[in-house]
């Protein structure tokens, strides 16, 4: 039936003495970019937007030919063909924007997505130098030495206190032994080599036990708190802390119109998205900037780039379609939009995503 009705719409089209004329082999644009559009030497696609494109020729059933884009620059060359009409769509998803807009179409979106940020990952020196500095503020640094002070005191009293007793002698040592006393009963220890004999030691001790349970609570909760807090700051990473960074993404796309938009002062442009992620594991460049699918699917799968890392950051929502060119046959939209639909809300799709690693993104 959809068939019947392109073809009843392309009839009437032609009838009606306009000057176009009808659209016999649809011309594809096409370039590799996994794990939407994945080609392997021979040019044969597969990836997710093949599969999806399989599902949309069984319907449409009209003669097609690709156009593959493997120069520099592809998705720019791509949107330029279609904007002149040199194609009349592509396969390969493209960020829905409204400068876009004005000079292509778009087929309904069928994925959405974020823009993240990738890195060069720390070493394991650098790792637990990070790790380290959770230790290095003010807050826990007070609490040592409150805890520090609170030892040498207790220290000296017992000693005073306990001067004659054997378990802890005179002069120096003596006071050394005060100050052993009173780590290990804080730390709950309990070696029993220097114990209080008097009352009045044995009270100063029971206090001391009760009172260093409260120190010792604060002081693991500062510790805590700054690990934590150091946490929740790596997970609560802005772009806006990245505007003074050397960042780089992929010429003409939309990433590029969000960072100038956004006024990155330093943003430098490659042509594609492997020789982005070169200069960035190159240290050309400090961050890179792009949509995440591509973005983890390279940083995951391509051993070329396993010195990188993604950070945990998503923002400025994007809308995935395939782009047409202004006038394409409106029967011919309306079957590839009816088809598209009943594809992603089918089984399959989920499915397909599933082993892309792309349900989770």
């Amino acid at each position: 039936m959809r068939r019947i009705a392109f073809l009843c719409i392309a009839w009437m089209v032609i009838g009606s003495g306009l000057s176009a004329k009808p659209l016999d082999t649809l011309r594809i644009g096409v370039y590799h970019s996994p794990p939407f559009v994945i080609l392997d030497d021979q040019n044969e696609i597969e990836g997710v937007s093949a599969w999806l494109w399989g599902r949309l020729a069984q319907e449409i059933e009209m003669p097609h030919i690709f156009v593959h884009y493997q120069q520099d620059e592809p998705l720019k060359h791509l949107l330029d063909d279609l904007e002149g009409g040199h194609i009349d769509l592509s396969i390969n998803p493209i960020a829905i924007t409204s400068e876009r807009y004005d000079s292509i179409d778009f087929t309904f979106p069928f994925y959405i997505g974020n823009l993240t940020m990738a890195r060069l990952s720390q070493t394991k020196l650098e790792s637990f130098a990070d790790f380290f500095k959770g230790f290095m503020n003010r807050r826990v640094l007070n609490m040592t030495l409150l805890l520090f002070g609170f030892v040498i005191l207790f220290g000296m009293i017992i000693w005073r206190v306990e001067r004659n007793n054997r378990h802890f002698g005179k002069g120096i040592r003596g006071l050394l032994s005060g100050f052993w006393w009173s780590a290990v009963t804080m730390t709950t220890v309990g070696y029993g080599d220097t114990v209080p004999k008097s009352h009045v030691g044995r009270l100063i001790a029971f206090f001391w036990m009760l009172f260093s349970l409260i120190i010792i609570s604060f002081f693991v909760a500062s510790i805590t708190s700054s690990l934590t807090v150091k946490n929740l700051t790596d997970a609560d990473l802005a772009p806006e802390n990245f505007k003074q960074s050397r960042v780089a993404t992929v010429h003409a796309s939309a990433t590029e119109d969000y960072l100038k938009r956004n006024f990155f002062r330093d943003i430098n442009l490659y042509p594609n998205l492997t020789e982005g992620l070169t200069a960035l594991r190159d240290e050309e460049v400090d961050i890179f900037v792009y949509d995440e699918p591509w973005l983890a699917y390279q940083v995951y799968h391509n051993p070329a780039f396993r010195q990188l890392e993604i950070l945990p950051l998503r923002f400025q929502m994007e809308q995935y379609a395939m782009p047409m060119r202004k006038k394409l046959d409106h029967g011919l939209e309306a079957i590839i939009t009816e088809v598209m639909l009943e594809a992603i809300e089918s089984k399959d799709w989920t499915l397909l995503l599933s082993e892309y690693q792309l349900e989770h993104l």
